[in-house]
């Protein structure tokens, strides 16, 4: 009760300033404006720029050393081009490089090359300063993108758009090409000009790794998109209603031998599973997402993790489509939403929104089977019961001031058989200062286990409840 009473305190607190704190000293860096104007013809997206359109683009270069350099010159020149046309997004960037055989470059999978050279756009789209989608580009065009959310610090990289992009070697650097279809995006609806935050960034590893911006940015102030220019000028979007469908047909068909080697072959097993998945971006806020025996063979396999003399439980990362759309709003200090413990699920519904400075999330899932995790002292056990369970999430957040934020979760995963467990809580980022800022998050947990498995895994008989703090 102390932690929560702390924290209810410190959300009332973190709408007016503090004692002893001179709101009017705590300056950023002056934000520049930029305007972006229409491309005047094609462009296709093939790392030459030899299109029009390039020729009357909005040119901005990197001019400043933010790592390891505090906001000293560039050490090399970056050119960044900006068009748009009612689909599309475009950049462009011309990389000089006085040594260009150290270029590093390698073909590599998708948000893997974090040690080659790169360049990219960070944009803040609802221009609140608290959260940004990132694309990145390789100069062999290697993609990677991500989700970052300015308020808790974090990255999120299972986060994958539909965008295409090129790059090329030159004798004087590299040069890059994006186009990314504003359907991939989400920000507020109207038929105005846009004003969104943009970074652009630059990856430059040599001996070091140096990063090279379009803005000063200073390092005694926690957050980065309250730094960071604005892009206006962008008109005329028309969002539409984004509607995807996925359908799947996976087939099975088995023969036995009966009498081996010489008996003939009869079948064993033969059957059709249908599938389908549906995405519907009924508005740029609000997203609605179905499945129906779902098949996620078209997802890439995890990445090979050791398991051996290993005493707790593996960690994969997810990568399942359904599971991915505004992920990001369900994570909290304490990881309390593991979605990988849905494993097979039979049908699932989500809904995912933001409005004004709110937002929100669900999803449920009735799942074929029910996997078990657990977690001791010293390591980890597991099983799994062939019996299906109902899962659910529900995450809602709330801006606060100028770049904190509260927030409520629910989880519960309901089984036959006497199995059920239910996580509840709250939490909340507090900005307090330019340069200082707190976490806190507090849990509550109501679990009970069939009989056997109770028995089987050393595990409380009756139903029992649990709590779980964090500060920071």
């Amino acid at each position: 009760m102390k932690l929560l009473r702390l924290l209810i305190f410190l959300l009332l607190l973190s709408g007016w300033p503090l004692p002893g704190i001179d709101a009017s000293a705590q300056t950023t860096p002056e934000k520049k404006t930029y305007t972006i104007q229409r491309a005047s013809s094609a462009i296709e997206v093939d790392g030459r720029l030899d299109e029009p359109a390039w020729d009357t683009a909005l040119t901005v270069e990197l001019n400043y050393e933010t790592f390891p350099g505090d906001n000293i010159p560039a050490r090399v020149r970056t050119e960044c081009l900006l068009a748009y046309d009612e689909n599309n997004l475009y950049a462009a960037f011309r990389v000089h490089d006085p040594e260009p055989a150290k270029i590093r470059a390698h073909y590599a999978d998708r948000d893997a090359p974090y040690n080659d050279d790169m360049v990219g756009l960070m944009l803040d789209t609802f221009n609140d300063e608290r959260r940004a989608y990132e694309f990145f580009v390789t100069p062999l065009g290697v993609q990677m993108d991500l989700v970052e959310d300015d308020v808790s610090g974090t990255e999120d990289t299972s986060w994958d758009a539909i965008w295409t992009s090129a790059g090329r070697l030159t004798p004087e650097g590299y040069v890059t090409e994006m186009a990314i279809p504003f359907n991939q995006l989400r920000f507020p609806h109207g038929e105005g000009v846009q004003t969104w935050g943009i970074d652009i960034l630059r990856a430059y590893p040599r001996d070091q790794r140096y990063l090279f911006r379009l803005q000063p940015r200073r390092m005694d102030i926690s957050c980065h998109y309250c730094q960071v220019s604005k892009l206006t000028g962008i008109e005329g979007l028309e969002p539409g209603r984004n509607i995807s469908l996925y359908p799947t047909l996976t087939g099975v068909h088995t023969e036995r031998r009966e009498n081996f080697p010489e008996g003939e072959f009869s079948t064993d097993k033969s059957e059709l599973e249908p599938g389908l998945t549906a995405r519907w971006g009924a508005t740029p806020n609000f997203t609605l997402t179905g499945t129906l025996n779902p098949d996620f063979s078209q997802v890439e396999a995890d990445v090979a993790q050791l398991g051996i003399n290993r005493q707790f439980a593996l960690f994969f990362p997810e990568k399942r489509p359904f599971f991915l759309e505004d992920a990001d709003y369900f994570q909290t200090p304490i990881s309390a939403v593991y979605t990988r413990t849905v494993a097979d699920p039979l049908w699932g519904a989500r809904v995912t929104g933001k409005q004004g400075a709110n937002a929100w999330g669900f999803f449920t899932a009735q799942d074929e089977v029910t996997n078990l995790i657990f977690p001791g002292s010293e390591g980890s056990s597991f099983t799994s019961l062939d019996q299906s369970h109902l899962a659910g999430v529900f995450r809602y957040r709330r801006d606060v001031g100028q770049h904190s934020n509260i927030g409520l979760l629910a989880t519960t995963r309901q089984g036959a058989d006497g199995y059920e467990n239910t996580v509840y809580g709250a939490d909340g980022q507090i900005r307090i200062s330019d340069a200082d800022s707190i976490q806190l998050q507090l849990l509550g947990s109501t679990t009970a286990y069939p009989n056997q498995v109770a028995a089987d895994y050393r595990q409380p008989e009756d139903r029992f409840n649990g709590l779980a703090g964090f500060a920071n």
